[in-house]
């Protein structure tokens, strides 16, 4: 067990509603990834919902929840409107860049799409039941711009319950409640063994539902 779960664990039960979960209800691979690649450096609500809610009001009737859509059906729309940047321009309405990379989001989204296409991802399910969750993380990282953070939010909001997004506000309350921060890789070993000792007092939490819980905790903080 890492050396900082323990103290951890308790600085959650502490400090934070674990009672009041939020489950991601995303029924839509597409959603997922505009969801995810302009939440990266962004303001969530004033953002990336924003965004979120351009491509559902263009494309599934104004319901962000809906089931249906296809990573083949976000493409041609992208290319219905003349490529990414068209894309961005008529429908996002948003031209942010990614991080030090500096690749505009939305052809960040358009390589995607195109990488799970060749391996035959279409929906939520096949991304869910994909053979080598392992090669699927490599995929997704290799389109520049897109780190451990975005990775993992990217599993998470396709359903994934362990994942932790390792990002500024998960990593300031790992400080917060440790005194020092520590790396990725630990951060994730770090919120699984937190969970672990946690559950038996707070049935049902998840790794995802923590990190869900402890970003809202920061980033309503940070405004």
């Amino acid at each position: 067990m890492h050396p900082l779960s323990r103290q951890f664990a308790d600085y959650c039960e502490g400090h934070f509603d674990l009672e009041h979960q939020v489950n991601y209800h995303y029924q839509s691979l597409p959603i997922c990834l505009i969801d995810c690649v302009y939440s990266l450096r962004a303001k969530y609500e004033s953002i990336t919902l924003p965004v979120v809610q351009r491509y559902a009001d263009a494309y599934m009737g104004g319901d962000r929840y809906a089931s249906g859509d296809t990573i083949s059906a976000l493409i041609e729309r992208i290319d219905s409107c003349g490529g990414s940047c068209a894309f961005a321009e008529k429908v996002i309405k948003n031209h942010q860049k990614l991080g030090r990379s500096l690749t505009p989001k939305e052809e960040a989204i358009y390589q995607l799409a195109h990488y799970l296409k060749l391996l035959q991802i279409e929906t939520l399910e096949d991304f869910q039941q994909f053979e080598s969750p392992e090669l699927l993380e490599v995929v997704i990282r290799a389109v520049k711009g897109i780190s451990d953070a975005g990775a993992n939010y990217l599993f998470m909001l396709a359903g994934d319950p362990n994942r932790v997004k390792p990002d500024v506000h998960i990593h300031h309350s790992i400080v917060d409640a440790c005194g020092r921060d520590v790396s990725n890789e630990e951060c994730q070993a770090l919120f699984t063994e937190a969970v672990e000792l946690l559950k038996p007092k707070h049935e049902g939490l998840t790794v995802a539902a923590l990190d869900n819980t402890i970003w809202r905790f920061y980033s309503k903080a940070s405004i």
